[in-house]
């Protein structure tokens, strides 16, 4: 039976209350900037677990990563480091299936997503919880490659953030 988005809403809601980490329903303040979105969730300081008007049939899942100015600066192309950085990422990310995406402020990377999705009819606690631990770990392992690649990158990309570092079951 097809579920629908209010359905999909509670359900995401229970499953994100099994892990204790705080939470805000944002779908309010969302809806006032952005017709795009039917309802969100912020899980932590940098989980974003959302519905959007124009997938009827899929959550979608966002771990966003945002960098204080002085990586910023360190993240050009013509670094051959940062070249090196993407790569890794990338491939980290295409072998487990998540998508990522560079987040720019004017000319300057300031963040990155690491995002996926759960299809509507797979939408269980199992699935959801495999699905946002796949999306965290990945979350870690791009914090990892980018530090291992610039010697000064900061760790303070939500590093010791609980939305990242703890498992949903435990």
């Amino acid at each position: 039976m097809t579920k629908t988005s209010e359905e999909m809403k509670v359900l995401v809601e229970d499953f994100i209350k099994i892990t204790n980490i705080n939470y805000e329903d944002q779908t309010e303040k969302v809806r006032e900037k952005s017709k795009m979105i039917e309802w969100q969730f912020r899980v932590g300081t940098n989980v974003i677990i959302s519905k959007n008007t124009n997938r009827a049939d899929r959550i979608h899942l966002n771990v966003n990563m945002r960098f204080p100015p002085e990586d910023s600066k360190l993240l050009i192309i013509k670094n051959p480091s940062f070249s090196k950085a993407i790569m890794g990422i990338s491939e980290i990310c295409t072998t487990c299936g998540i998508g990522h995406q560079w987040i720019k402020s004017g000319e300057i990377i300031a963040g990155l997503a690491i995002f996926s999705h759960v299809d509507e009819e797979n939408l269980d606690r199992v699935t959801f919880h495999n699905v946002w631990d796949n999306v965290a770990r990945v979350s870690g392992h791009v914090q990892k490659i980018l530090r291992t690649n610039f010697s000064s990158f900061s760790s303070q990309t939500n590093s010791s953030d609980e939305t990242i570092d703890k498992s949903m079951y435990g």
